[in-house]
């Protein structure tokens, strides 16, 4: 049935055919490209390399003060009183 008729009449029978094919090429070179994209194919700067970091002072000085804000709070929480919310608003304190 493809082959029948004139050019014309050839041409409109292969279109159903066609463009489900030109739709699969299209998205499967889309699919390769963003393959090769996150593999850096062409790339031309040189790779980096991956480095260890390292704690400077900073670090340690910013973990020190976390730490102490921490043990500040579980003191107040737990050794002076402050009110809750629900008792201000009642009137009980």
């Amino acid at each position: 049935e493809l082959e029948k008729g004139n050019f014309l009449k050839r041409v409109r029978n292969y279109i159903p055919i066609l463009i489900p094919l030109i739709i699969s090429a299209i998205r499967r070179s889309l699919e390769l490209a963003e393959a090769m994209e996150s593999r850096a194919w062409g790339a031309t700067k040189k790779r980096t390399n991956l480095y260890v970091l390292k704690l400077r002072r900073e670090d340690y000085l910013f973990a020190a003060i976390t730490v102490g804000i921490l043990a500040l709070a579980i003191f107040v929480r737990l050794y002076l009183y402050i009110p809750r919310l629900w008792e201000l608003l009642a009137g009980t304190v």
